[in-house]
This record gives structure tokens, sequence and C-alpha cells, in this order.
């Protein structure tokens, strides 16, 4: 019976030691398999900062401006400032053929080129590696890119340390895309730093779905239970760690089975068999587990669809396909139109809801081996295997009509549309960044021809979105150096008096020439410099008034300024400065405005209204307008749109818009006025349909101030000599 004693406590203790042994085991190949996970995610992290910079040095101008010569203006807009307001990167770091760093910039403000000189230090093996690989390609021949060839990006990355900050930096060489030839030396080297702080270590840690992440600086060895990705410097030498809290299964289950190991003196057989099956319960967890993170590494939480990483892959193997069998396949951007109203109006539930929706419904459209992806927001990918010209367009189409149907909602009903762009990929060495990128510029042509539509990409949209940014840097500059002028267009009643004028913004650029206002007012509102040029055109109309005491003048305010929250007060602090009377001013605003009836518009209005000002609806009836807006709104006049007018005399149906619009606003108490009045055929059509007050060539082009000054004493008005009308208004 001792013997059994023994034998039975020997067995119990040698199966405890076993347990012991294994749930170590476990607890080890669980660490290490997240550290290697974690470790391969931040490379990954760190070679994608790498990349994002070749959007910038992989351009002609980047060559003449950034590497030729160093242009500080051009390289704080280009390397500085767009790094940091659309990318959000810490800084960024030029470095000349010397390798000597020529400018810096830290959060989107310039700095001495020695800002970042422990980062400078740091950067010297990525900037040899750089060079080494420059010397490997030999010197670029330009004619060669100008018959198709490309020169493949040469970029670098690492993780330094700089005192007590990590940084991920990104290094990438200056090369020419089309006809700007090198100097004959190295060509100047980009770094982007993106600093390791808890936003990135949040992301990073969510990405993975790890526990409490957390940087460490130094080289000591995590805590009992947790895990480490040592991150070393360029030389190799460890510099910090990311550490987490690693799954422990086995510790887990230790101290779920200690407790039966105690009946397993009686019962030995009975608490193997329990052990047995315990094991395989942890073993399936285990697997579940892993399998689980694996997916979410590679799929959208949202719908389920694969994301960007999982994209990269679908289009290499895509790519090598195509290579290997000749066929093309295409790249499709669906950016949905119209969803930020959804998501305002009826909240982020019913917009994660109808992105939901909306997966479904572009997958119901698609074939099984078309690869269809979410890459955040409300912007999709569609890879169409063994595609051509007329097949992406049939898939386009219906993706298109069917996001186009109302979609039930939970909370109501929603009305959307989609713009979509396509590249056709045939196997030539083009990558999915490259890709991606001319899809997403040919989305965005689609929306700027109508929205819910498609385009395929020309060379054309690299030109416009390069010459956009041309002329966004000439704008600033035009601004800051007085560039713009000011014109005004008189008013007129029908006895041919002088009522008031229009003041409109003009721009004869040294480098670009004559530019249109409807081209320099758009880039000014998608770069930020819409409140500049408002401000400018405000104060400037404001001052030339006092020559005109008699007479109102208009100004057109952009939607996106009426919508800045301190634009009132600034205009009535003006108004003091200069010492006008706002009631001799007529602000114009259109009537896109007024869509979403937005309370912050509403009251802004009021509040303007208030001080004095007058406000005007422009181009009535060409846009969203309804009676309830013009009865919610606080308007005072309305302006006949030029599209109305030019058929009055011609057709019947356009003459009775224009007696509606007018008995419409005078039923509400407000003015009218018609513009775009070239005839005196149509002047007289609007006085009979109780119209008097009109603006066009009939009565006067746009002038200077001083002709204005001339007209109003009687000498030429400088009324209509024929020639093209065309769109000669500010918003602004």
């Amino acid at each position: 019976m001792l013997a059994a004693f023994v034998l039975s406590a020997a067995s119990v203790a040698m199966l405890g030691a076993t347990h012991y042994y294994s749930s170590i085991k476990v607890d080890n190949a669980a660490r290490e398999h997240a550290e290697r996970v974690v470790a391969n995610g931040l490379e990954q992290f760190a070679d994608e900062i790498g990349k994002s910079s070749v959007d910038q040095t992989y351009w002609d101008e980047a060559v003449l401006y950034g590497s030729n010569r160093i242009d500080p203006k051009w390289v704080s807009d280009a390397f500085g400032r767009v790094f940091w307001e659309i990318d959000g990167f810490e800084g960024s770091i030029l470095f000349d053929h010397r390798d000597a760093a020529v400018f810096a910039s830290a959060r989107g403000h310039d700095e001495a080129p020695n800002h970042y000189s422990q980062v400078i230090r740091a950067a010297k093996p990525l900037i040899a590696s750089i060079r080494d690989r420059e010397r490997k390609r030999g010197r670029v021949d330009v004619s060669k890119l100008v018959r198709g060839s490309q020169l493949e990006p040469i970029t670098a990355h690492a993780i330094i340390r700089d005192e007590d900050a990590i940084f991920f930096l990104g290094a990438s060489l200056v090369q020419p895309d089309s006809k700007a030839v090198p100097a004959d030396r190295p060509a100047s080297i980009l770094v982007i730093l993106e600093r390791m702080d808890k936003t990135v270590t949040d992301q990073i840690g969510g990405r993975f779905l790890l526990n409490r992440p957390q940087l460490r600086l130094g080289s000591n060895p995590p805590a009992m239970g947790g895990g480490q990705a040592v991150i070393r410097d360029p030389l190799g030498r460890q510099i910090a760690a990311f550490e987490f809290d690693t799954p422990m299964p086995g510790t887990q289950l230790s101290h779920r089975l200690w407790p039966a190991l105690a009946l397993f003196a009686l019962a030995l057989l009975a608490a193997t068999a329990w052990i047995i099956r315990a094991g395989r319960a942890m073993a399936g967890s285990l697997v579940a587990s892993e399998a689980r993170a694996t997916h979410l590494a590679f799929h959208d939480q949202l719908t389920g669809l694969p994301n960007r990483a999982r994209l990269n892959e679908g289009f290499a193997q895509l790519a090598s396909s195509a290579r290997r069998t000749g066929k093309q396949f295409a790249v499709m951007c669906i950016d949905l139109d119209l969803f930020k109203a959804v998501n305002d109006n009826f909240g982020h539930l019913a917009g994660d809801e109808l992105i939901r929706l909306v997966a479904s419904t572009i997958q119901r459209n698609c074939r099984p081996d078309d690869f269809l992806a979410r890459i955040g927001g409300d912007e999709f990918i569609l890879l169409q295997s063994d595609s051509s010209v007329s097949r992406a367009s049939a898939l386009a189409e219906r993706v298109i009509a069917a996001i186009a149907e109302p979609v039930e909602l939970k909370v109501g009903r929603a009305f959307i549309g989609a713009s979509i762009g396509l590249v056709i990929v045939d196997g030539s060495p083009i990558d999915a960044q490259e890709a991606l990128r001319r899809a997403d510029l040919a989305m965005y042509a689609a929306k700027q021809a109508g929205r819910n539509g498609y385009a395929f990409f020309k060379p054309s949209f690299d030109r416009a979105v390069r010459h956009r940014m041309t002329m966004q840097t000439h704008l600033h500059d035009a601004l800051a150096s007085g560039e713009l002028e000011l014109v005004y267009q008189p008013q007129v009643d029908f006895a041919g008096t002088v009522i008031g004028v229009e003041a409109l913004a003009r721009w004869d650029s040294a480098a670009l020439g004559r530019v249109p206002p409807a081209a320099f007012v758009q880039v000014a509102e998608e770069t930020g410099l819409i409140d500049a040029l408002g401000m400018f055109t405000i104060r400037r109309a404001f001052e030339d008034s006092g020559r005109w005491p008699d007479l109102r003048v208009a100004i057109n305010v952009s939607a996106v300024q009426l919508r800045t929250g301190d634009f009132v007060d600034r205009l009535n602090a003006l108004a003091a400065e200069v010492g006008i009377d706002p009631r001799r001013f007529e602000l114009e605003i259109t009537e896109r405005v007024l869509l979403g009836d937005d309370p912050a518009t509403v009251a802004g209005l009021n509040r303007l209204r208030a001080l004095g000002f007058r406000i005007v609806l422009d181009d009535f009836g060409t846009g969203y307008s309804s009676l309830g807006y013009l009865q919610r709104y606080p308007i005072d006049k309305v302006k006949i749109d030029r599209t109305f007018v030019a058929r009055v005399g011609i057709e019947p149906q356009a003459e009775a818009v224009v007696v509606a619009i007018v008995r419409l606003a005078k039923a509400l108490g407000m003015e009218v006025l018609a513009e775009g009045v070239e005839t005196e055929a149509q002047r007289v059509c609007l006085n009979v349909a109780g119209c008097s007050d009109v603006q066009g060539y009939l009565t006067g082009k746009p002038v200077a101030a001083s002709e204005i000054d001339a007209l109003i004493a009687g000498r030429s008005p400088n009324a209509q000599d024929g020639g093209d009308v065309g769109e000669d208004r500010l918003s602004a």
C-alpha cells in the first residue's frame, strides 16, 4: 500500500513537473511568436514611412528646385509644409550633393539645418545606403524617361534615437520623372521623420491586438511575463524596446489544473484524461486566437473586407499573373459621394451601417475572382482580373447604378452616389502604390466632372495635380506681394443709373499669365488659402468704397470662408478699422452655402445681417434652394443666374422662370437683380418681367476703380463691345 502511495505520489509529482515545464514552453512559444509579429510590424511601419516621400522626390520640379539648385521657398512648401499638413509627419531634412543638411522643417515650420543635429548624425548610415544605390544606378539618361521608361525609386528607412525620443526615418533620392536633367553630381536626399510617440505606439498596439503597449529606451530585459521587440539603429545597436503584455496560455492552464492535481492520488486515470482534454482545449484556443489575430491584421473590422495590407498581396498576385499570362487587370478606386452628409445628419452608427451595406452591394456586382478591399473611410479598392477598358467600364457602371439606389438604414432612407477612378494594368512594371495613386487621381477627376461617374487615368491628371501645386505656390506669393487686383462691374437700374458695383478679383501672374478666377478660387479653397484671398478682396473693396459714397458694393463670400468660426468677428473688426458703413455692402453667397441647413451657417448669416450687411443669394435657380431655404435664411436679394438670362427672349420657358423668380422674391420682400445681361432685348424682357436692376456686359464690363469714378462722372461706361462674356465673378 505504501508502495502504491509512493508510486501514486511520484506519478502525481512527475505529472505536475511535466505540466509545469509544458506551460513554460507554451508561454515562451506564445511570447516569441508575438515578438516576431511585432518586430515585423515595426519594420513594415518604417518601410511605409520610407516610401511616403517618393511622391515629392520623384518629380521634375524636385530635381530643378530641390537638387540642381536649392530654392528655399519651393523646398519649404514641397518638402516642409506638405509632409506636416497632409501626412502629419514630425519633420523633414534635405541633404545636398555633399550630404550636408541644407534644410530642416519641424511640424511645418522651417528651422535651421542643424535643428535635428543628433538625427543628422544618426542618419549617416541611411544616407550612405542611398548613395551606394545611386552609384549602382549610374547617371540618369533623361531621353529614356521621355520614351516611357521609369526610374526605380531609391528609398531607405531606419529607426534611430535622438536623446529621449525614437524616430522612424524614411529617406528618398530626388529623381526626375520626365524631362528634368539632373546636375552632374549626386542628387539631394530627403529624409522625413515620424516620432514614435504614444499615438504611434497605440496604433501599432491596436494593429496587433496588444495589451499595454509601451516604448522603453535602453536595453533592459522585459518585465516578467512581458514581450519585447528590440529596436536597433542602423549600426545594429539596441536603442529601445517595444514592450507589451504577452498571452500566457500555459500559465493560465496551469492555474486551472493545479487544484485538480490534488485529486490525482485518488483518481489518476480520471485526472490524466482531464489533462488531455484540457490540453486539447488550450491548443484549440491558441490556434483560434492566432487565426483571429492574423485575420484582423489583414481585414477591415467594419466590413470584413481585406484591408490595405492584404490589398498589396492581392495586387502582387494579379500583377504576377498579368506578366505571366499577358492578361490585363483593372484597379478601381471607389469613393462615395455625399457620405459626409449621411454621417452629419444621422450619426456615425448610421455611417457604419451604410458602409457595410455598400460593401455588400459592390460584392454582389463583382465576379468571384475579383478582389474588393476597404482602405479607410468611405473609400474602396476593387481589382478586376482579366479586364479591359470595356469590361472595367461595364463593372463601373453597374457599381455606380447599384450604389445610386436609395439605401434603407435603421434611422431612415439615405441617398448617395459613387465616383470611380480606373487604371488598366497590363503587366508593366508598376507597383501597387503607383497604381492606387493613379486610380485616386482618376477618381478625383470623376468627382470634378460632376460626381456619380467614372474616369480612366490620363497622364494629364498628373500634370493637373502638379499645376495645381504650382498654382498654390504662386498664389501664396501673389497674396503676399500684392500681385492680385480688384475690378468692379457696374449694376444699373432700367434708367441706366449706376446703383452699385460688384467687386471681382483678377490675377495676372508673372509666371502663369492670366489665371481665370474659377481656377485660383478652387485652388484657394482646396489648399486653405481661401481665407487670405477672401480677406484681401474684402479689405480692398472696403478701402475703394470710399470713392463712391452713394453706391452699394457687392462682395462674394466663399462657403468655406463663411463656415470658419471667427469670420464674422474678423469682418466686423476690419469694418471698424477701415471705417465703413456695413449697410452699404452686400455679401453674395452661393446656394451651396445653404445646403444641409447648417445651424452655424444660419447663425453666421443672422449675425452679419445684424451688423448691417445685406445678404444676397447669387446664381439663384442653379443649385439646391427651395422656398423653405428662402424663408429660413436672412436673404435680402436674389440674383437671377446668367443661364436663365441668356435664354430670355428666345425661349418662352425661360421668361416664365424669370417671372416666377421675380414674383417669389418680391412676395418674400426681397430685391431682384439679373446678371449676365448682354443685349438690349434681354434687358427689356427683364424689365417687363419686373426685374429692372441688371448687371452685365450690356451696361459695363469689370473695370478698375478709377474707371468707375469716370462712369459716375458721366463719361464712357465701357458698355458692351461684343466678345466672350465668360465667368467674371469671384466666389471668395
